[in-house]
């Protein structure tokens, strides 16, 4: 039996380009003028927020959040050629791609350059694209713990399972022993298409030989999110295999 999924998840990107000022930028080395009369520089700024959020009932504040995010830069030139490309909805402009920025942004943001481009005039001052991604999953805790249940058993995953799990947290949690959470097997993710792809704490997915935390149930984590989680609780978010108690 499975039960009900009750979480919500939110996901969206707020980005700003903008070309930078000659103030801000009059410490760094200036491109040659032959380079400069050729195109733009331009600067990608991408974050990435992954964050859970579990509510018991009706309460407005959530009994537990977990919260990751990610920065990556990457600097680029923006040549004659690839203006003509924005002008093109950017078709051929992958780099967004390899940023993992969202497919739905491309073409606004691309267009966005493309202004920013057709107001620079004679200046060729780098451009910055500024991108925040957020996701965030809100998780409902029923306190009636009237549940609701599946006839197909196939149909359970991984966020009903966690759901479960959660529902049944002790009112005043019982965070696991110290000792026990430093005890934790580190080994390095294998993948494998029986396996559990992602952190279900944080849903990051596990890198192919990236060190992961293993429970003794075998459950495995990334070491900051399952720390972080049996500082509250000292049962397994997946299936409730009972850690020691801190005393």
């Amino acid at each position: 039996m499975s039960l009900l999924r009750n979480h919500s998840v939110i996901d969206h990107t707020n980005f700003l380009v903008w070309q930078q000022s000659q103030t801000s930028s009059n410490h760094q080395q200036p491109p040659s003028q032959t380079t400069m009369l050729n195109g733009f520089p331009i600067k990608f700024q991408l974050r990435s927020l992954r964050k859970v959020e579990f509510y018991e009932g009706d309460s407005p504040e959530p009994h537990a959040s977990f919260e990751n995010t990610f920065r990556k830069r990457v600097s680029a030139w923006l040549s004659e050629e690839d203006k003509a490309l924005l002008r093109d909805n950017g078709d051929r402009f992958c780099l967004y791609h390899d940023l993992g920025i969202p497919e739905t942004y491309h073409c606004p943001v691309l267009q966005k350059i493309a202004s920013v481009v057709a107001s620079a005039r004679g200046s060729r001052m780098p451009i910055v694209v500024d991108l925040m991604h957020t996701v965030k999953r809100v998780i409902k805790i029923p306190t009636n713990h009237d549940l609701v249940f599946s006839r197909n058993e196939d149909e359970a995953d991984v966020d009903t399972v966690l759901l479960h799990s959660i529902e049944t947290y002790e009112s005043k949690p019982i965070p696991a022993a110290k000792s026990s959470v430093r005890a934790l097997e580190k080994v390095r993710f294998q993948g494998g298409s029986n396996s559990i792809q992602e952190c279900t704490i944080c849903m990051e997915e596990f890198r192919i030989g990236s060190e992961v935390t293993r429970m003794p149930c075998s459950h495995i984590y990334h070491e900051k999110c399952i720390f972080k989680w049996l500082k509250m609780s000292h049962l397994c978010p997946l299936c409730r295999y009972p850690m020691p108690q801190h005393s």
